[in-house]
């Protein structure tokens, strides 16, 4: 009895050392899940360097899929001059001059968004450490000994010696073209239909030179995945035709893979891929579709491409011409692209509305046709490159016809797609504001004034927290147009003034203003520039282009 007793307990003892290390087991297994979850950090979020030292600042813990976006606060005093996304995501920063900046990075895997921030305290190079006075030896002859064996002591806080600086001037990605996405439902005078088992032929004008390329792509109005066969992008030959020049025909893929969907609700960037591109030429982005919306689905594009848009049947995205193609004046999917430019390129926003948008470019009862590139964010372009100093500044137009700053007509509200549309781009350091006319239509007091002045402030704000330069372009006068009453011009002086004072904060003014206002009656637009309409320049719009200092983006 006594040696059965005592094996009982033997066994219950086993048993208890069993699930206790069981729990120890499972511990440990939750453990090392946990730290699969590690939240993202900055390897640093204190750095002191001295002017003309680049370092490089690295995210901890990130994932391959996640989008990370670098910004200094102040270029003046650090200067981002290379970045990477992704699993080794990271800032290569150089400082300029003695200050104190902020490099933040923005990260983004699926709907979590971290802020990270790292202090960066530049000082003089003439600041030198305190060591001892080095004694001067004279030289003696050359002996040839057998060294000592060194003794290796490990130090108990290694310093990793960074590999040497690259002599190459450092390259980054910056948008050259892009366009406002709306949400607008499919019509065949807007966009081609059906897409399934077609190839569409879009047209973009790079505005920067770059010999590495890629797109990023919207369907985040969508409901419904697209299904992209095959995407190619080649040089067009002439500006309304649709012809390729196929020798340049290239391959975009995405993850590696040709085929790839763009999920419902979601923007997607496309792999970089080798294509040599120069400053104002067009490019054909040809897309082969699988599974699209139907016709009266929501899509995302944008209405005022004023471009020519064409389709045809079957998979041509290699074909030099199309046969008989059905033709639109729209872009959709397309939110921008980017070339891998060097040190000190930067992207310009130019946000607005139809003014910006370039109403009345393809007015064919003017004479004007679709391909003319007569907007006045063309003409900036090739202003731009025209002057050896500015080659390197491209632009971005992020206009949308009928938007208003406080309504939701057409699409989102211009202060709600106002970060989307300076943010998201690659390499932003500036930004023009045309924008807030469609909200002083036939005004019967002022009040409108004490509710566009915040939003304006919030855009400089914004600006300003991303090291982006913001300038404001006062609303234009619209005295003869059907937008004009009393009220009306009341606010737009107010708000005009008020831009061009110092409490306003925006960098500086672009007077198109004054370079298309009557001298006779300063609240109309010249007859000459806008016709019977008042409100748009149609024949303004390189007027408006000369009239922007270049010195504002040297």
């Amino acid at each position: 009895m006594k040696h059965g007793k005592l094996l009982a307990v033997t066994a219950k003892k086993m048993v208890a050392m069993f699930c206790a290390a069981s729990m120890v087991c499972g511990t440990m297994y939750i453990s090392d899940n946990a730290g699969a979850a590690k939240k993202p950090k900055l390897s640093s979020t204190k750095i002191k360097t001295t002017v003309g030292s680049s370092k490089t600042i690295a995210v901890k813990n990130s994932a391959k899929k996640a989008k990370v976006t670098w910004k200094s606060n102040k270029t003046k005093i650090v200067r981002i001059t290379k970045k990477k996304s992704g699993k080794k995501a990271y800032a290569k920063i150089k400082a300029l001059k003695k200050g104190t900046a902020t490099v933040t990075a923005v990260y983004k895997l699926g709907k979590k968004k971290y802020n990270l921030k790292c202090k960066v305290t530049v000082n003089e190079t003439n600041v030198k450490p305190e060591v001892s006075p080095t004694p001067i030896i004279s030289p003696t002859p050359a002996v040839q000994t057998t060294p000592a064996p060194t003794a290796v002591v490990e130090s108990p806080n290694p310093t990793l010696t960074p590999p040497p600086e690259s002599t190459e001037a450092p390259y980054s990605w910056v948008t050259t073209w892009g366009t406002a996405e709306e949400n607008f439902n499919a019509s065949p005078d807007r966009m081609p239909q059906p897409l399934d088992d077609t190839t569409v032929r879009q047209i973009i004008r790079v505005t920067t030179s770059g010999e590495e390329f890629k797109l990023r792509l919207s369907n985040q109005y969508g409901k419904s995945d697209v299904t992209v066969h095959s995407l190619h992008v080649a040089k067009q030959v002439e500006a309304d035709k649709s012809t390729i020049d196929v020798s340049t025909d290239t391959v975009v893929t995405v993850n590696g893979k040709e085929e790839f969907v763009i999920p419902a609700g979601k923007v997607i960037e496309t792999d970089g891929v080798k294509f040599s591109v120069k400053a104002l030429d067009n490019v054909a982005v040809s897309a082969y579709f699988g599974d699209a919306p139907g016709t009266t689905a929501e899509m995302t594009g944008h209405r005022g491409a004023r471009a020519t848009t064409y389709q045809v049947s079957g998979n041509n995205v290699s074909t030099e011409t199309f046969a008989s193609p059905t033709k639109t004046l729209a872009w959709y999917f397309l939110a921008d692209a980017s070339v891998m430019s060097p040190e000190g390129s930067k992207a310009v926003v130019c946000f607005g509305d139809s003014i910006t948008d370039g109403y009345g470019t393809d007015a064919d009862y003017l004479g004007k046709k679709p391909d003319s590139y007569t907007r006045w964010g063309d003409y900036f372009a090739k202003r731009l490159q025209e002057n050896e100093g500015t080659q390197n500044i491209s632009v971005i137009n992020e206009g949308i016809g009928s938007n208003s700053m406080m309504g939701s007509y057409p699409t989102d509200a211009g202060k709600d797609r106002f970060a989307r549309d300076l943010l998201e781009h690659d390499g932003v350091g500036y930004c023009i504001v045309l924008f807030g006319v469609n909200d002083l239509n036939k005004l019967q007091n002022t009040s409108m004034y004490d509710k566009l002045k915040p939003e304006y402030e919030k855009m400089v704000a914004l600006a300003h927290e991303n090291g982006i330069k913001i300038y404001a372009a006062p609303i234009l006068p619209f005295g003869t147009s059907d937008y004009y009453s009393e009220g009306s011009e009341q606010v737009r002086t107010m708000l005009n003034d008020w831009m061009r004072s110092e409490e306003s904060g925006f960098d500086g003014i672009i007077d198109f203003e004054s370079a298309l206002a009557d001298p006779a009656d300063p609240k109309c637009i010249l007859e000459k520039y806008t016709h019977s309409d008042g409100l748009h320049p149609y024949d303004g719009y390189d007027v408006m282009a000369e009239a922007i200092d270049l010195n504002l983006f040297k």
